[in-house]
């Protein structure tokens, strides 16, 4: 969360959004991309490529020429990428807070700032998000796709890229770094109420939670029953949410 407290933004979506983020952008950049293009709904008609990554700007200060605000017009973060741009909207939980009004606003001042340089837009919500189909927005003139998706499905596109790098039988140093941080990159999710099946099927088998001394202790033994009855009923919940929105854009 380096962004955000650096930025001074320690409340809803903001820290989530830098712990996440920040670390996705470690990645290389097509696999990086690959995991956010993987992540939306209905993404047939995302880029392939985006090429390497330029720059990015967490909450960036955008004019506010053509939009209702009174002042600047801020995403949660803008990625330059060669062949692409990329907005990012935000919202802490995965099923309210998304709005047409604030993507035109961000689109028009996106205008303001970059639209020159012709390049495509790719905006993003995530999170928020009451209906996980493609909606568009049309600015000065042009018509806009807003791409869906949410944190869980964001966790679930990384752990599907972990779970493929896992598979190498000789992995080489730069797939064991990315493995690492890949394992950040799922922390960063769970430290923020994200989680998923997987992630906990891996922590209890490869980093050995349950060992022989956990298991001679019977006040040790209940608790870990317990916890994991717990744990799993939260992931039940949020996984059969995701089954549930899917099904709802088919």
């Amino acid at each position: 969360m380096l962004h955000s407290k650096y930025a001074h933004k320690n409340s809803y979506e903001d820290p989530k959004t830098s712990a996440v983020f920040e670390n996705l952008m470690l990645l290389p950049d097509n696999v990086f991309w690959h995991i956010l293009k993987s992540s939306c709904f209905n993404n047939a008609k995302m880029q392939i490529n985006s090429g390497r990554l330029v720059s990015y700007d967490f909450w960036p200060h955008w004019d506010n020429t053509g939009t209702d605000n009174q002042s600047y017009v801020e995403p949660d973060l803008f990625i330059s990428f060669e062949e692409l741009d990329v907005i990012i909207e935000a919202k802490y939980g995965d099923y309210d807070g998304q709005g047409s009004s604030q993507w035109k606003r961000e689109l028009t001042a996106y205008n303001n700032e970059y639209g020159k340089e012709g390049k495509p837009v790719v905006f993003i919500a995530v999170g928020g998000n009451m209906s996980m189909n493609i909606e568009e927005i049309k600015v000065r003139g042009k018509m806009h796709f807003i791409f869906k998706c949410n944190w869980l499905s964001l966790l679930i596109a990384t752990n599907r890229y972990r779970a493929e790098l896992k598979k190498i039988s000789r992995p080489d140093m730069s797939i064991s770094a990315t493995l690492r941080l890949l394992d950040n990159i799922i922390l960063a999710f769970n430290i923020n109420g994200v989680y998923n099946i997987d992630w906990f099927n891996s922590i209890a088998t490869e980093k050995k939670i349950i060992n022989e001394s956990t298991l001679k202790s019977k006040a040790c033994l209940k608790c870990l029953y317990f916890m994991i009855i717990i744990f799993d009923l939260c992931c039940y919940l949020e996984y059969f949410s995701y089954l549930y929105t899917i099904n709802q854009t088919e």
